[in-house]
């Protein structure tokens, strides 16, 4: 009796061990997967980071531009303007 049950408790250690192995397997795979995906997106981190890298030098150059042609445009608005007022003056004498 002593022998079915060690023999018993064996087949059931085996069981267990077996069961473990398998679950540990799952976890295993499951995070080789988010290994995989964590290595996307760190290489898409350095893509983006290489892509940007000029930004730094060039956003002043950019912003320095656009003020410039912002104070060009105000200034074309001015003689637009006066334009727009002389063309007024004129236009009830000719009408």
């Amino acid at each position: 009796m002593e022998a079915v049950l060690a023999l018993l408790s064996m087949l059931l250690l085996w069981l267990f061990l077996l069961a473990l192995a398998v679950a540990l397997d799952e976890i295993r795979q499951s995070l080789e997967s988010a290994s995989r995906s964590l290595a996307k997106i760190a290489m898409g981190v350095r893509a983006i980071e290489n892509e940007t890298g000029a930004l730094p030098v060039e956003v002043p150059i950019t912003a320095a531009a656009l003020t410039r042609i912002a104070d060009g445009g105000e200034a074309i608005a001015g003689v637009l303007g006066s334009v727009d007022g002389r063309l007024a003056a004129i236009a009830p004498a000719e009408g």
